[in-house]
């Protein structure tokens, strides 16, 4: 069996944040964490750890902690966001609320 292309692994990792979107809506956020840590892996794997998807993930992760309840994971997920986005957008970026 040959490896996955990167296209595929990318697709593989936003049907796995798509389906956290659902596990999370559902109240299953620790279900919801595990399936973004996995797509994390993959984007950071195939795009680089400073990637702008890379900190879309990590925002979502990021949310998905502060409905479990884990508002310090949550900051730190949000600030390494934070960080990737000025890095790529330059520093006058902020997110939209």
């Amino acid at each position: 069996m040959s490896p996955a292309s990167p296209q595929a692994l990318l697709e593989a990792a936003a049907d796995r944040v798509a389906l956290a979107a659902i596990l999370d809506a559902s109240g299953r956020h620790r279900e919801a964490a595990a399936t973004l840590r996995d797509a994390l892996s993959v984007y950071e794997r195939v795009l680089g750890a400073d990637h702008y998807e890379v900190a879309g993930v990590l925002q979502d992760l990021a949310d998905v902690a502060e409905r479990a309840g884990e508002p310090e994971q949550a900051a730190a997920l949000r600030a390494r966001a934070q960080r990737i986005r000025r890095t790529v957008l330059g520093h006058t970026h902020r997110r939209s609320p």
